[in-house]
Formats: C-alpha cells, structure tokens, sequence
C-alpha cells in the first residue's frame, strides 16, 4: 500500500444505514498506521459528486478517495472522478442498507475489515461502469439502471424514509406492494445485435452486477470486466405468475428461465419508453420525465 498511496481520502455519508459511528472508527483504527488521513462528510444530496470532482482534482497521485456509504454514495463519488477526467481509483467502505456493490465484491461490511484490505491491497482492477444518457442528464451507474417496477418501489421507499431498512425480503415486499401501482409500458430496445420491441412491460433493468435492491440476483451473470449490459424485461405479468417468478429467483436463481422475462448482453443499447417511468441507478431516482436512455460501459479503476 505505502508504495502506492501515503495519503487516504474519505468521503463519507453519515446519513446511510450504519454509518453514525463511521468517522470514530476510522480514526480510531487509522491511527494503528503511519498513513495519514482526512475525513469529509457529506451534508447534502450529491455532495459526494462535488467534493470528489475536487479533490480528484486537487489532490496528488498518491491520495486514494475512498466513498464510506451505500450504493449510492459510492454512485456520487465515481461520478464526481468521471467528471474530473482524473483517471484514478476510487476505493470503498460500504455503510450503507443495499450494499449491493459490496456483495457482488464479496467485500466486508466491517469498517476495521476494510480498512484494512484497503491498506493491504497493492494494485487497483478495472470495472466496467454504465454511462447513461437520458432525455434530461447524463448519468452513471455503478450496478444497474432501470425503469418500471424497481423505480416504483424506489419512489415509495423514498416517499415513505424507509429505504434506510432495505433488504432482498423488504425489497420483495415492496416489489408485491408496486405491482398493483405499475401500470405497463412499451419498451423498445435499439443495439448492434438489431431492434427489439416489447409490447407491455413492468421493468427493464440494464445489470452491470449480478445484485440489485439489497441483494436480489437480478442478472446472476452478470459481470462487470466483461464490456457487456446484461438487459432484463420483464413482460406484464398477472399476480400468479409474479408470485412464481419471485420463488424462482429466491430459491434456486432460475427467473430468468421464465417465458415472461428476457434477457439480452448488450455492447451498448438505447432504450425507449412510450410513458415516462419511476426509474433508478444504484437505488437512487431518476427524473421520471426520462422517456429514452442510451447506456454503453467505460472503465474505471477500483481500489478493491
């Protein structure tokens, strides 16, 4: 590590779900190390996008920014590096409720864990992420992009401040709540493998991982050194059928075998919506007048 970085850089949500205590462990921990350090904590929405824009600017070389929150932390913070044209890693400390990222990384929910993995790594990997245009803003995703049922449920948790206790099982009792909310849209999909139109649909989601929503397996193939979108439709689907592809996904990962879902590995695609939908990225909303998304992959280097 010391060969690498002297400096460490923490970006940190106090707001995400276990992360009231996350300043006095990593002082108290770092203080075990030579490295210095310094602590930023976030006091509004996209802050993270600001202060690492900056300090992936400012700072040398030789300082690591690490996120410390959710999945959407970590969203703001590799969107900030993206937008400083900086190439450098970015590492993290997952904190949050989801922690998808985490779990497809099969990364420690322990902060003292982390930190010392992060000390003890010596050379970053590179990841794909999503670059997501929409009719409105250009986006990034970390995990996945999508419209439809998850942006619903989404929506509500945020309506209700109960996105602090999501879960697989809190996040699938939701899915059953949105449901009967969702109203059906067309959806076209335009790739280098042709066009694809899909009459009356409840979700598209573009996977990057194989986790979304605080750990369903939404894609379980889905890679992100691979260069490639893993696209889930979902067809409309009456209550029966939801039911069953739920069990199938939570009992032996088979839901994409169901005749109601699809599934395309995608270079790049746009997709197009006729009615404006609830959509999300890393669990964060989209603005719902987002009618068409176009979204291909660029590298980032991860400190992992």
């Amino acid at each position: 590590m010391a060969s690498n970085y002297s400096h460490l850089l923490f970006i940190i949500n106090e707001h995400s779900r276990k992360g009231k205590n996350t300043r006095k462990l990593i002082t108290r921990h770092m203080k075990k190390h030579s490295l210095t350090f310094e602590l930023h904590t976030t006091e509004y929405k996209r802050h993270a996008v600001e202060l690492a824009y900056r300090f992936s600017q400012d700072q040398p070389q030789d300082t690591l920014i690490i996120a410390v929150g959710g999945d959407g932390t970590l969203n703001e913070v590799v969107k900030g590096l993206t937008l400083s044209k900086v190439k450098r890693a970015v590492s993290y400390i997952p904190t949050g409720s989801g922690n998808d990222f985490a779990r497809s990384h099969d990364l420690s929910k322990s902060i003292e864990m982390s930190l010392e993995r992060i000390i003890n790594k010596n050379k970053p990997v590179e990841l794909d992420i999503l670059n997501c245009q929409t009719d409105t803003e250009e986006l990034i995703a970390v995990n996945s992009i999508g419209f439809g049922i998850d942006g619903m449920v989404i929506s509500k948790l945020d309506q209700t401040k109960n996105k602090q206790t999501i879960g697989k099982f809190s996040y699938l009792l939701s899915v059953l709540s949105a449901f009967f909310s969702q109203h059906p849209f067309s959806l076209d999909i335009t790739s280098e493998k042709g066009s694809f139109s899909h009459p009356s649909v409840l979700l598209v989601v573009c996977a990057n991982h194989k986790f979304f929503g605080g750990g369903i397996p939404i894609h379980p193939l889905a890679d992100a050194t691979d260069t490639f979108i893993d696209v889930v439709v979902a067809e409309k689907v009456n209550f029966l059928e939801l039911l069953q592809i739920l069990y199938m996904l939570i009992t032996k990962e088979t839901h994409l075998n169901h005749r109601k879902l699809h599934t395309y590995r995608l270079s790049s695609c746009r997709l197009s919506i006729d009615l404006p939908q609830y959509g999300q990225r890393d669990g964060e909303l989209i603005d719902k007048n987002t009618k068409t998304v176009s979204v291909s992959t660029i590298k980032q280097l991860f400190w992992l």
